[in-house]
């Protein structure tokens, strides 16, 4: 039996390896999941693209497919950027397998199960909330011509496809091969994003987990009333608590720095891809005439597409907090009352520790609550810009 096969990260791992990116999956399980899950999302994408393509003199047209177009896109490059960093997240993976194995009983192996558990219900309610937004997405079109059918109206409901295509095939004539394909393809790459995303929660949490582990040992300090000096540092308990913290502190910045490593250029693409999608959706709503089921698909792409770079953020902002967190505990043990060559390490570990871990996006903008209301900033100058053109 698996390590992640427990109760707290089976769920990551089911993810994963329903679309075949599971780093410690058999090869040929892996290689048949990752074939099915290209085709289907692929001959999704190509539709988009080729109906992009013809209509690009067409503002309606641009509008209508460049937003779903763009969303596959950022997950085109969630699931390339992971194969890319294969080797990176299989090391994580094994470091807090490595790292339970060391922490199997008292206060620090309950730290990482509070954390683990945090990571099982973030996951669950990540993942129940983008399905959502993709049932809401795909079906739309066959609930609403299936409400015409039975209420007692005269009025006739034409569905539309999922985005525009009639300027390059007959819609009507192959509306239900169409949407086949288009629930089929949407059910194969939201899975990418969530399992890709369900990943980075993980590790986030194990972040977490690490810093808090620091904080409740560093919090052991006591010292005595009595200030020796320099004792025998076979007696100098403060000083053997500080080395340990020292090198724990250095593994979760090495944990962290890869991490951060493993999606730099997935988020760096993310936030521009968001921005430009969720802009066109928008401006999608004000500027162009658009029926019922139209207008709740726009609006659930948006929020799975806002909701998804939140979560990112979000987890980001947890890093960010735990390590100041564990500059701040610093500060409040009691390090007078400690011999000269432990305030000597503390005053190191706390000069480092005056930098906060942060996660990345391209090694220059770092994934945070605050730049998330930047970015939401931009997108509205984008919507701004685009009603302008109507």
């Amino acid at each position: 039996m698996s390590f992640y096969d427990n109760h707290y990260y089976y769920i990551n791992k089911a993810l994963l390896s329903f679309i075949g990116i599971w780093p410690f999956q058999s090869r040929l399980e892996s290689n048949i999941m990752l074939v099915i899950t290209l085709f289907f999302s692929s001959s999704y994408s190509a539709l988009q693209l080729w109906g992009l393509i013809a209509g690009i003199k067409n503002l309606s047209i641009i509008m209508e497919n460049a937003s779903p177009l763009l969303v596959n896109t950022v997950i085109f490059i969630k699931l390339i950027n992971y194969l890319y960093n294969k080797d990176k997240v299989k090391e994580l993976l094994e470091q807090i397998e490595e790292t339970w194995k060391k922490t199997q009983v008292g206060p620090e192996n309950k730290i990482l199960q509070k954390y683990a558990d945090q990571n099982r219900t973030l996951t669950i309610r990540y993942a129940a909330a983008l399905y959502t937004c993709c049932v809401f997405y795909a079906t739309m079109p066959l609930i609403m011509g299936g409400l015409y059918s039975l209420l007692p109206t005269n009025k006739t409901y034409t569905g539309k496809f999922l985005f525009r295509l009639e300027h390059v095939i007959d819609v009507d004539k192959y509306f239900t091969l169409l949407m086949i394909d288009g629930v089929f393809g949407i059910l194969f790459i939201v899975p990418v994003c969530i399992a890709v995303d369900s990943l980075f929660i993980l590790c986030a949490q194990h972040v977490c987990a690490l810093f808090e582990r620091l904080r409740y040992n560093m919090k052991r300090i006591q010292g005595s009333d009595l200030v020796i000096v320099e004792p025998n540092i076979a007696d100098d308990e403060a000083y053997r608590i500080i080395i340990g913290c020292i090198k724990s502190y250095k593994h979760a910045l090495k944990f962290s720095e890869l991490l951060s490593s493993a999606y730099a250029t997935h988020f760096l693409f993310l936030l521009g891809n968001v921005v430009i999608a969720g802009s066109f959706g928008a401006a999608e709503l004000i500027m162009i005439d658009v029926q019922l089921d139209e207008i709740i698909r726009i609006i659930t792409c948006n929020t799975g597409l806002w909701l998804h770079t939140f979560y990112l953020s979000m987890m980001s902002q947890k890093i960010i907090d735990h390590s100041n967190g564990f500059h701040d505990v610093i500060y409040s043990c009691n390090w007078y009352k400690i011999s000269l060559r432990s305030k000597k390490l503390l005053r190191f570990t706390l000069l480092r520790a005056s930098k906060p871990c942060e996660i990345k996006a391209g090694n220059m903008y770092v994934m945070s609550m605050e730049n998330f209301s930047s970015i939401l900033q931009v997108s509205m100058s984008y919507i701004t810009m685009l009603t302008s053109l109507q």
